[in-house]
C-alpha cells in the first residue's frame, strides 16, 4: 500500500497549527463562496493551497473531513472564556446570551459560506452533523440552564422540558441565520435582519405569557379578523391515474426506509412491479416522481395552515389546536417530508418548490399578525413579515430536526405541542 493511501484510511489528529492545515483551511474557505461543498473537490483545494496531494492527505482523508476539522476549529474560537455558558445564572447568564447573539450574527457573517454547507450537508454526512451538532449543544445547554433558573426563581412558568424549549429555539437561530445568509427569503434579507425576531422568540420561548408585552390596546373578545386562505392548487392529470399513483405509492413507502440518495428507479420498479419503460412513460427519473409527491404533501400542508387563519384567535386554545392540527403529520407521509425537509438546501429544483411552500405560509401568518395586531388581539412586536418568517423556519427546523432523531426532539408530538405554546406566546402574548 502506497503512502498516500494509508494518509487516506489514517487522517491526522487537527490541531490546526501545521501551515499545511492553515492552507487547506483558507483555501476551503475562500472555494465555498463560490463553489458548493458538493461540487468542491480535493484537487480544487489543493490547487488553491498550493500544496501537494501528498501533503493534503498527510492530513485529511477528504473534503469531508476538512470541514469537519474546520468546524472543530470554529467551536474552539467561537466559545471563549467569556461566552455566556461561564456566566453566572440569572440577568448576567441572560445579557451574555444576548451578547453572543450578536457574537453569532459576527460569526455567520465571516464565516458564512462554510456555515451554510455544513447546514446543507450534515444529514447526507452524519460526521458533519455530529461536528455541527457538537456547537449546537453548546447552545442548547446555555439556553436550558437558564430555563431552569429562571423557572426556579418563580419569573418564568413551568411547561416544556427546559432541554426542549432550548433545542427548539436553537433550531430557530441555525434556520432563520442560514435563511439571511443564502437571502432565501426577502424578509430576513440578511442575518442580522433576524435578530429582532429571535430575541422575541426567545423571551416568548423561556417566559411565555409572563414576559412583558405591549399591546396595541385593551385586549378585547372581538371576532378575529378574517383573513383570506391561500388558493388551493388544481390537480395536474395526464395518463393513467391509476398507474401513475402505484409509482408514486411505491416511492413513498420506500423514501420511508431509505435515504433520497439511496433510492434508485430500479427499487421503485421492483415495489411497484412495473416495466422501466411504464416509469418514463411518466417521470423523466427517481427526483422527478419525488418531486411530485412533495408537491402533494406540500399542497396538503399549506392547507392545512390555512386553518390558522380561519381559527377563532380570541380564544388561545383555538389557536393551539389549529396548530397542533396541522402538525399531526400523516404517517404515509413522514418518509416524503422527511427527505425534503433534508435535501431542500442542496437540490436546486426541491428548493424552489419548498420555498415556494413555505413563502405561502409565511405570507398567511403575516397576514394573521398584521390583522390581529390592529384588532388588539396580538402584541406589538417586530414586523410582522420578519417575525411570521422566524416562526415559520423554527417551526420547519424543529421538525427536521425531529424527523432526524436530534437530541430533545425525539418526540414529535412534545415538539408540535411546544411549538403551539410558542406561536401564541410570541403573537398573542398568553
Amino acid at each position: 500500500m502506497d503512502r498516500e493511501s494509508l494518509a487516506r484510511r489514517r487522517p491526522r489528529a487537527h490541531d490546526g497549527g501545521a501551515a499545511a492545515e492553515l492552507a487547506v483551511f483558507a483555501a476551503t474557505e475562500e472555494l465555498l463562496h463560490t463553489t458548493s461543498l458538493h461540487d468542491l473537490t480535493v484537487a480544487q483545494i489543493i490547487q488553491q493551497a498550493k500544496l501537494s496531494r501528498a501533503n493534503f492527505y498527510h492530513y485529511f482523508a477528504s473534503k469531508f473531513d476538512v470541514v469537519v476539522a474546520m468546524v472543530s476549529r470554529l467551536l474552539t474560537d467561537t466559545y471563549t472564556a467569556e461566552g455566556p455558558w461561564n456566566s453566572e445564572l440569572g440577568r448576567s447568564r441572560q445579557r451574555a446570551l444576548d451578547e453572543n447573539l450578536q457574537r453569532t450574527i459576527g460569526m455567520w457573517s465571516a464565516h458564512g459560506p462554510l456555515i451554510c454547507a455544513v447546514v446543507e450537508n450534515m444529514h447526507s454526512h452524519p460526521a458533519l452533523g455530529a461536528a455541527w451538532n457538537v456547537m449546537l449543544q453548546r447552545f442548547v445547554s446555555a439556553i436550558g440552564e437558564q430555563v431552569e433558573h429562571e423557572r426556579a426563581a418563580g419569573r418564568a412558568p413551568a411547561g416544556a422540558p427546559a432541554e426542549l424549549v432550548a433545542t427548539v429555539l436553537v433550531c430557530g437561530y441555525e434556520r432563520s441565520f442560514y435563511v439571511g445568509q443564502r437571502r432565501l427569503d426577502p424578509r430576513i434579507p440578511e442575518p442580522a435582519a433576524a435578530v429582532a425576531a429571535i430575541t422575541e422568540l426567545t423571551l416568548a420561548g423561556i417566559f411565555g405569557a409572563e414576559r412583558p408585552v405591549e399591546r396595541a390596546r385593551k385586549r378585547a373578545k372581538v371576532a378575529a379578523p378574517p383573513v383570506a386562505a391561500p388558493e388551493r392548487p388544481a390537480a395536474t392529470p395526464g395518463g393513467d391515474a391509476e398507474t401513475k399513483a402505484a409509482l408514486l405509492r411505491a416511492t413513498s413507502e420506500l423514501l420511508g426506509e431509505m435515504t433520497l440518495d439511496q433510492l434508485s428507479v430500479a427499487k421503485i420498479l421492483d415495489r411497484s412491479k412495473l416495466s422501466r419503460a411504464t416509469f418514463y412513460f411518466y417521470f423523466g427519473n427517481k427526483d422527478d416522481a419525488f418531486i411530485e409527491l412533495f408537491q402533494s404533501v406540500a399542497d396538503r400542508i399549506v392547507r392545512g395552515f390555512a386553518d390558522l387563519a380561519a381559527a377563532d384567535r380570541t380564544d388561545p386554545a383555538g389557536i393551539r389546536g389549529a396548530i397542533s392540527a396541522w402538525l399531526e403529520l400523516d404517517p404515509a407521509d413522514l418518509g416524503v417530508l422527511r427527505n425534503a425537509i433534508h435535501e431542500w438546501p442542496r437540490r436546486p429544483e426541491l428548493r424552489l418548490r419548498y420555498l415556494d411552500t413555505v413563502a405561502t405560509m409565511t405570507a398567511t401568518l403575516e397576514r394573521v399578525i398584521d390583522a390581529d395586531r390592529a384588532a388588539g388581539l396580538a402584541v406589538a412586536g417586530p414586523p410582522a413579515g420578519e417575525f411570521a418568517a422566524v416562526l415559520l423556519w423554527t417551526i420547519e427546523r424543529s421538525i427536521a430536526g425531529s424527523l432526524a432523531g436530534e437530541a430533545h426532539l425525539g418526540d414529535i408530538d412534545a415538539v408540535a405541542s411546544f411549538l403551539g405554546d410558542l406561536l401564541v406566546a410570541a403573537v398573542y402574548g398568553v
